[in-house]
């Protein structure tokens, strides 16, 4: 009997300060900013993995402003970056090209492989707040041809191999 008092006077003493808490207020809405700086990733497609004769570990950002970047590492050494520019117009025409050939919906690939690097295409919306659509494949076959096409073509053109 004394407990269920001692707990009773107790939960009383604390009932004041639990009544005062107050929910968290919600979280204020994001502020739209104005994009003054259009320099936001467009695209990312990395080509990662080993092969037979070599590893290779390369990766192609395209900016919305038209600013190119591929990253090249070595297994052995030290690697490098090459930049380039193109337009925005032309970096618009690949997205929308890719879009076309199915990258917007394309889920990885389910086969497996050996000795084949794994190309990963991540689609950004180009803009400050970008949601994303990225898969995996092994393969520049089937429903990803297309796709892989127009990248290799696309890096072909843009930077000295």
């Amino acid at each position: 009997m004394k407990t269920a008092f001692a707990s009773g006077v107790f939960l009383a003493a604390f009932l004041p300060s639990l009544a005062r808490v107050e929910p968290a207020a919600p979280p204020p809405a994001a502020q739209a900013c104005d994009n003054v700086i259009v320099h936001e990733p467009l695209l990312v497609f990395e080509i990662v993995g080993s092969t037979l004769a070599a590893q290779v570990d390369r990766t192609l950002t395209v900016f919305a402003d038209g600013s190119l970047k591929l990253a090249d590492a070595e297994l052995g050494g030290p690697g490098g970056c090459t930049r380039a520019q193109t337009t925005p117009l032309e970096v618009l025409a690949l997205k929308q090209a890719l879009t076309q050939a199915g990258a917007a919906i394309l889920c990885d690939d389910p086969q497996q492989v050996t000795d084949v690097p794994l190309r990963t295409l991540t689609l950004l919306r180009g803009a400050q707040d970008a949601r994303a659509h990225t898969f995996s494949y092994w393969l520049g076959a089937g429903d990803y041809a297309l796709v892989d096409a127009l990248l290799e073509q696309f890096i072909a053109d843009h930077f000295q191999q």
